[in-house]
């Protein structure tokens, strides 16, 4: 795989994913229930970055990055941490029982009830 070519995000998903707020919402709640590699991964290639980008980023070689996109990879979770920070994420613990909805949605739902 060309780790300097800009990943490709399905169009489809991320069009559907800005504009449908019941749908970014069963994305994310599916996505949390990835492992971090994987969530790293997603989150990556929705912003465009590369492999390349992202350890640029960090301070680290693009195979460091590549081994941390791995499912049976362990990782500090500090470093997935400053990942998340220099994407413009957070990691967070959430209960299995919440949704999270992107808030431009939250603001769309609050003026549509009201």
């Amino acid at each position: 795989m060309n780790k300097t070519k800009n990943p490709e995000f399905d169009k489809d998903v991320r069009k559907a994913i800005m504009s449908d707020p019941e749908y970014a919402a069963e994305y994310f709640d599916e996505l949390m229930t990835r492992p971090m590699p994987v969530q790293l991964n997603l989150l990556r290639k929705f912003l465009g970055w590369t492999q390349d980008d992202l350890a640029k980023t960090l301070g680290l070689k693009q195979t460091h990055v590549s081994r941390l996109e791995k499912v049976d990879s362990d990782h500090l979770l500090s470093l997935y941490k400053k990942a998340a920070e220099k994407m413009g994420a957070h990691l967070a613990l959430v209960p299995k029982n919440m949704t999270l909805v992107p808030k431009p949605f939250l603001k769309r739902l609050a003026t549509a009830h009201a």
